[in-house]
């Protein structure tokens, strides 16, 4: 553990400082949205758009990393992050900010495949769940940070949009520490998303669902709550709850998959959350509080589901095939994330702000039945 750590603590740092500008933005368009009365089928499409785009940073960043290395790649990354996020402040109109999101998508895309890459490289499986659970809670913690942040600025000026890009400049400085350190043990070789599904079926699923469940709460829990008359302040609390809880259960959980198998665990963590969100259409109509308790009970069970399904697929991989596992994850993940603000878009439209609950209950119970029947 102490060995890894020591290889990976500032790509741990940098993956932090990465949501945490990202989750601001994220909370901040939402808003935004709002307050420009874009339509729920519109902030479902430009939502979407940042999936697109993280779809296809998969499918170039193995080049770019063996062309750059892994600290050029980070850097190149998070200015093209920064300079997407502070246009969305000077073109405020649906298709502008959709076309700025899948440019921002992609750019974090590669920064996350080389982040990850570069930690499951320095991770032995014996310690992985538990190296890539300390990523996982640094990322949590970072996110909750975001979610009050909204409060700092005012959503309907610019300040907060050049926040989040300033945070995007700083989340690529600590990787320079570790500058020497950033070459991958084996070179990277070619992997392809149906080899890594053929060793490891259920990382993949898991991945894909877990695309689809982070999407929906990143996305529209905002929404939803800005739509239940929530303040802002309450807002940031909504969404706040669902990462403190998903950050605090990270490591015991990581933990556990080390010892009893990413499967099992993998398989309880999704029941417990389909349950989470059934308790949420009940909450719908018992008050904030009641709400507030769903959101952490959503947020333990959705937000760990990730890092175990990553470890349990770079268990079966080697370690020359690393960059392009990561890829092919970030990949899969950004597919399935694709779906979720459209699904949750269309959904909410159709049949109101408790359609949220509704379409997490229907992920978590699909991720269920994948624990139970790939391998």
């Amino acid at each position: 553990m102490r060995v890894a750590l020591r290889s990976v603590w500032a790509v741990i740092l940098t993956g932090g400082l990465v949501q945490l500008a990202n989750g601001l933005q994220t909370d901040l368009l939402g808003v935004r949205a709002g307050i420009e009365k874009f339509p729920a089928f519109a902030v479902g499409l430009i939502m979407a758009g940042y999936y697109v785009g993280y779809s296809a940073g998969p499918l170039v960043s193995p080049l770019v990393i063996r062309a750059l290395g892994h600290v050029r790649t980070i850097w190149i990354a998070m200015i093209v992050a920064a300079v997407s996020i502070a246009l969305h402040g000077f073109f405020v109109s649906p298709v502008a900010w959709t076309l700025l999101r899948v440019m921002s998508g992609l750019a974090i895309s590669v920064n996350f495949v080389a982040v990850e890459s570069w930690i499951n490289d320095r991770s032995e499986n014996r310690v992985r769940g538990r190296i890539f659970a300390i990523y996982m809670v640094w990322q949590m913690v970072a996110m909750t940070i975001a979610q009050f942040m909204l409060t700092t600025g005012d959503p309907s000026t610019m300040s907060l949009f050049l926040l989040s890009a300033a945070l995007f400049i700083v989340s690529a400085i600590p990787v320079l520490a570790l500058h020497r350190g950033g070459v991958i043990h084996a070179p990277p070789e070619p992997f392809s998303l149906h080899a890594l599904f053929r060793i490891a079926p259920l990382g993949v699923l898991a991945t894909i669902l877990s695309g689809v469940s982070w999407a929906v709460v990143f996305t529209f829990g905002p929404v939803y709550a800005q739509r239940e008359g929530f303040t802002l302040s309450q807002i940031g609390f909504f969404m706040g709850v669902a990462m403190v809880t998903g950050a605090l259960v990270q490591f015991p959980l990581g933990w556990i998959s080390d010892h009893i198998g990413r499967r099992l665990t993998m398989g309880l963590i999704c029941a417990a959350g389909a349950l989470a969100s059934l308790f949420g259409v009940w909450a719908q109509t018992q008050g904030i509080v009641m709400l507030d308790i769903s959101s952490a009970l959503i947020g333990a069970m959705v937000f760990p589901l990730y890092g175990i399904a990553v470890a349990h697929a770079n268990d079966a991989a080697l370690p020359s095939q690393r960059v392009a596992a990561a890829a092919g994850l970030v990949l899969v993940f950004g597919l399935g994330s694709i779906a979720g603000p459209l699904m949750t878009g269309w959904a909410v439209s159709a049949f109101g702000s408790v359609a949220y609950f509704w379409v997490l209950a229907g992920v978590m119970g699909a991720s269920v039945t994948a624990a139970l029947v790939a391998r």
